[in-house]
């Protein structure tokens, strides 16, 4: 799905997501360089970060749900029976009212409230996040000290 609202001053994406722009190592530690105001960058971002795709930006939640107002982004990622939903607390917790309100989309979620890691899907899901969890985990080179 295409982005259809703009991200405005929204750049939660640009400091919370792990990911590289124009060879800086963007993650919550090191936030992307080009933040002033929004993306200073956006119509020239890297081809990773046109492929982020924010379930608020697509014009799919509710106005309320702007992820810099609640301090949540909502990732939509793909997996071999449709979508699932990926929370990531950028300041803020999940709250009750976001969740039942991601609840109503009838897809898989995963979600971390109070330090714990949360899946809201069927078992299908559950072992399909076990296997993407390791491969991920195995494409991420080793921190060296």
């Amino acid at each position: 799905m295409e982005q259809v609202r703009e991200c405005g001053e929204c750049d939660l994406c640009c400091r919370y997501l792990t990911h590289e722009v124009y060879g800086q190592k963007v993650s919550p530690e090191n936030p992307c360089r080009f933040i002033k105001n929004g993306c200073s960058i956006h119509p020239n971002r890297p081809a990773q970060c046109k492929r982020y795709q924010c379930f608020w930006a697509q014009g799919i939640l509710p106005e309320w749900m702007f992820p810099k107002d609640i301090g949540i982004m909502v990732s939509v990622k793909n997996w071999p029976h449709g979508q699932w939903l990926e929370v990531s607390n950028a300041g803020k917790e999940i709250t009750d009212e976001i969740l039942a309100e991601l609840v109503k989309f009838k897809a898989p979620i995963i979600y971390t409230k109070e330090g714990k890691k949360y899946i809201h899907g069927g078992s299908e899901f559950e072992e399909f996040y076990k296997d993407y969890v390791t491969k991920i985990s195995n494409l991420l080179s080793p921190i060296s000290k």
